[in-house]
């Protein structure tokens, strides 16, 4: 199985009050329900919404909530599974990429092509083509340097500290298109609203020395 094998820097916490005031559709919030249940069960899906402070039953995915509930949801489920908020933000970055085909999505992801440096080249398109759905998303932007030895990927957003999803989603898409890279988080330059990150395809690595994701 492709793996990423991340080096990360010194990313931003995870906090509300670090983002502009923005909204999440609900199938954000789902993805992470169905990371938890997937990776746990539905009893403890019941203790994250209570930890969290949530009374809702369920989320409906065209339904906007306030990024402040997704956060809850991120910290609630470190705390709950005993894992940090990175190890949870790296694992749904990468359960993110198998939900999506499930959830009726499939069919865009296989527009973005068939190896990662055409497909993380063609995200902005694709976020293009999701926004015609989901009209009120506030997508992420992404900008691709090729250089002779590596990538060089600009993460642009809103929502700040998100770092470690980015390499989840990274992670994801290696295993997506079998391929095996080294992924370096070179710099966050919070006061822009970006992270940046390097990318560089691994060949003939071991992968059994690779450590697990969460």
């Amino acid at each position: 199985m492709a793996r990423i094998q991340a080096v990360t820097g010194n990313a931003a916490l995870l906090s509300s009050e670090m983002t502009e005031k923005c909204n999440m559709y609900g199938m954000i919030n789902r993805a992470i329900e169905d990371l938890v249940v997937s990776c746990a069960s539905e009893e403890i899906w019941e203790q994250v919404k209570q930890k969290a402070g949530l009374e809702l039953g369920v989320f409906i995915d065209s339904s906007q909530y306030n990024d402040e509930v997704t956060y809850k949801l991120v910290e609630a489920s470190s705390q709950i599974l005993n894992q940090s908020p990175e190890e949870i933000l790296h694992a749904f970055g990468r359960h993110w990429i198998l939900y999506t085909g499930k959830e009726g999505w499939a069919s865009v992801f296989d527009l973005g092509g068939d190896n990662m440096v055409d497909f993380i080249n063609g995200l902005d398109s694709m976020h293009a083509r999701v926004e015609i759905v989901l009209p009120e998303a506030q997508m992420p932007e992404f900008s691709v340097v090729e250089h002779a030895d590596h990538l060089e990927l600009t993460y642009r957003s809103a929502r700040q500290g998100l770092a470690p999803m980015v390499l989840g989603l990274l992670d994801g898409l290696a295993e997506k298109f079998n391929e095996s890279w080294l992924v370096e988080h070179v710099e966050n330059k919070s006061t822009e609203g970006c992270d940046i990150f390097r990318l560089r395809q691994v060949q003939n690595s071991s992968k059994d020395a690779w450590p697990n994701a969460s």
